[in-house]
């Protein structure tokens, strides 16, 4: 039986499939994306073949990337008064409801860094301090709902953890929202796993427990400030640097993040990416123990290579996430420790009421003794 301070827990079971070739990719902060309305289905998990080496699909919500050479005309950064004195504030900048070029304090290279559905990344130096860090430019044409970008603004504007990105600065001119935040050079931790995933597995369990710790650190935070994620996924957690310090990574991307409090009703919008969302969120009916389901979908991955849950299209995902049958089959479980199975199992309960939460999981053996050294 799983470790556990709760009472009646019971072994989930489900069959591997092997997914699909990997692909990768890399950002310096992760793109917005804009969270549908209550009760519309979220369609985030878009796969594109770039590797045949790997063994985890890529799934990204509703962005894509280019290459570093890629340049895009800049037209957002010029000022607008000298043309439009006569509009008001609040009507061009809806979002912040204060103009602000962001050219006058930073510089900004043409080369994209990244690419999606609502804008572009780039680099950006600030003039003054010469600092550089990256800046999330989004096109407030493309934003269907201008207030969930907003929510994303006012979220991150709260946050203050180590473990998760930190957001400099925010500029809105009358076609853009640029949101400054600080660069990490270390990649996606997706790409991570594509680099080091084998028929042996993945990374070893130190290495995938200091992940996993700095994870459960950061979602802790977040639940204990009334925040839940609803996008936990590798694509969305970076590594600091490119150094093999596994332990320094932050979660970004709160594109699909929200305030929800204790004794508030569940939440009911199924958002989010195929192989991460709990079988309550498919449901309809969920809370933050969402994130938690999450992140031992993730852990699962970090051992392995593959998803705990899989199939060849969402709603193959869907159908074996709703099942819930997990199982630790395969040579990538072969040297795996009772703990670490142990430690997913307490993740991956279906029944969130008696799955882990973030504090719950951080005193687990598992995590303890991986984090000792």
């Amino acid at each position: 039986m799983p470790h556990s301070r709760k009472a009646n827990r019971t072994r989930n079971e489900c069959v591997i499939v092997n997914p699909d070739p990997a692909a990768t990719s890399t950002f310096l902060c992760g793109l917005f994306q804009s969270a549908e309305p209550e009760g519309t289905y979220h369609q985030s998990c878009k796969r594109t073949k770039i590797s045949n080496d790997g063994y985890l699909p890529k799934t990204m919500t509703a962005c894509s990337t280019t290459s570093a050479n890629s340049t895009v005309t800049n037209t957002s950064f010029q000022n607008i008064y000298s043309s439009n004195a006569s509009v008001m504030e609040q009507e061009v900048c809806p979002v912040t409801g204060v103009y602000a070029n962001i050219s006058d304090d930073y510089h900004i290279p043409p080369a994209v860094i990244g690419k999606g559905q609502y804008g572009v990344v780039r680099e950006c130096i600030h003039r003054t301090t010469r600092r550089i860090l990256a800046v999330k430019s989004i096109d407030k044409s493309k934003i269907g709902r201008l207030d969930h970008l907003r929510r994303e603004i006012d979220l991150l504007t709260g946050i203050h953890h180590r473990g998760i990105m930190k957001m400099v600065d925010c500029y809105e001119d009358a076609e853009h929202v640029h949101i400054v935040s600080e660069k990490y050079a270390g990649g996606e931790l997706f790409d991570r796993i594509v680099e080091n995933t084998s028929p042996r597995g993945c990374l070893s369990e130190r290495r995938a427990g200091a992940v996993v710790e700095s994870l459960l650190e950061a979602v802790a935070y977040l639940h204990e400030n009334g925040v839940v994620h609803r996008d936990i996924k590798p694509e969305n957690i970076l590594l600091e640097s490119d150094n093999n310090d596994y332990a320094a990574v932050k979660l970004i991307d709160f594109g699909l993040s929200r305030h929800h409090e204790e004794g508030e009703g569940p939440m009911t919008n199924p958002v989010g990416t195929a192989y991460y969302m709990s079988p309550e969120l498919l449901e309809g009916e969920y809370d933050k123990s969402t994130d938690l389901w999450s992140i031992g979908v993730v852990a699962y991955i970090l051992l392995c290579g593959v998803p705990p849950f899989n199939g060849a299209t969402d709603s193959e995902i869907h159908d074996a996430t709703r099942r819930g049958r997990l199982r630790f089959r395969g040579n990538g479980w072969s040297y795996k420790s009772d703990e670490a199975m142990d430690f997913i199992q307490c993740l991956l309960m279906k029944d969130p009421q008696r799955r882990f939460t973030a504090s719950e999981a951080l005193m687990h053996p598992w995590i303890r003794k991986m984090t000792t050294f």
